[in-house]
């Protein structure tokens, strides 16, 4: 019987493919990769304070939702509580015109039925 060959180990890649600063890399790729670090960690943190501007701006946006809803209904509120007293005012005054109307009706025929007295009796 022969035994198997001892298997090999994996291999690992370069320093160099990876992006690591190894001592066999190159001085200006360790700068270039420097750089981009340097470069994603502010687009990183730029990022970051975008998305908490909005955050806050949607948060902003809710609350003035809110009060102009609230807003809203006070104003439909008061303006429907204005609409029934302007109605029961220009009810009343209908009323109190009716009872003019008749009142001077009444003194209209009053009047005549005096000068029709006062034209037989003469």
């Amino acid at each position: 019987l022969t035994t198997p060959p001892a298997p090999t180990p994996p291999s690992r890649p370069s320093a160099r493919g990876l992006g690591f600063g190894m001592a066999d890399e190159d001085p200006t790729e360790k700068f270039s990769l420097e750089l981009e670090t340097k470069q994603l960690g502010e687009l990183q943190e730029s990022r970051d304070e975008l998305l908490s501007r909005v955050s806050h701006l949607k948060r902003d946006l809710q609350d003035w939702r809110f009060k102009l809803d609230t807003q809203v209904k006070s104003y439909r509120s008061e303006l429907g509580d204005l609409r029934k007293t302007l109605n029961n005012e220009v009810t009343s005054l209908r009323d109190e015109f009716a009872d003019l109307r008749n009142t001077l009706k009444q003194q209209l025929e009053a009047t005549a039925e005096m000068a029709a007295e006062e034209a037989e009796e003469e």
